[in-house]
């Protein structure tokens, strides 16, 4: 037990720097988000500057608050004196996701890249929602197993801006592409990486209970 809410502590921790460094970044240490912009190429469509900003901004406190929300979230599973709060903490999750897809939405058609990053992203977007409104409906039936399967395939996907900027960044400087095609390459590859993840987890969590069974 004591082990289980160091674990939980430490990962909150990390929830919680990732969050910090996203402000940071966005809000503080670039606000008109100058170096992001720099490397659109090939989109179809004219930035608005201020209309992108402002949508790019919601999106990230919406993910920000994805990401704070679903891993206080994990770490109140099965903590019966928490159990309101962890609710609270799951309709704020979700929320954030709308706010992040709906944004997101927005986004999508001036991705770095062209039209293969635009598409990836908005097949993302009807994916994550389509998996946290199944993990919603499940809790409500009272299927609480099945509850935490679908909420580990939404939450995984907090990590898909970590994803694309590590596949970027190695497609960039080890395989020396062009930034654009490199983007578009981490954005379909950080979809593929999380759903096979995801899945292979829940497949090994699978076999072992029926093991202990």
């Amino acid at each position: 037990m004591l082990r289980r809410r160091y674990l939980g502590d430490a990962a909150i921790g990390i929830a919680l720097a990732y969050a910090l460094y996203m402000l940071f970044g966005s809000f503080i240490a670039d606000p008109q988000d100058v170096s992001f912009l720099s490397h659109k190429v090939g989109i179809a469509r004219h930035v608005n500057h201020p209309i992108w900003i402002m949508m790019l901004h919601i999106h990230i406190v919406a993910a920000v608050i994805a990401i704070v929300s679903g891993m206080l979230n994990w770490t109140l599973t099965g903590e019966r004196r928490q159990h309101s709060l962890h609710r609270m903490a799951g309709y704020l999750y979700i929320a954030s996701v709308l706010g992040v897809d709906g944004t997101s939405g927005y986004l999508a058609p001036f991705a770095t890249g062209g039209e293969l990053p635009t598409v990836a992203f908005n097949t993302l977007n009807v994916y994550w929602l389509i998996v946290t409104v199944l993990a919603y409906v499940r809790i409500r039936q009272g299927d609480v197993a099945r509850h935490r399967a679908w909420m580990l395939r939404s939450y995984v996907f907090c990590d898909t801006n970590v994803l694309n900027r590590a596949f970027t960044y190695l497609g960039g400087h080890v395989g020396h592409l062009p930034y654009a095609t490199a983007y578009a390459i981490a954005v379909c590859l950080s979809i593929v990486v999380n759903v096979v993840a995801v899945e292979s987890w829940l497949v090994a969590q699978r076999r072992a209970q029926r093991q202990v069974a």
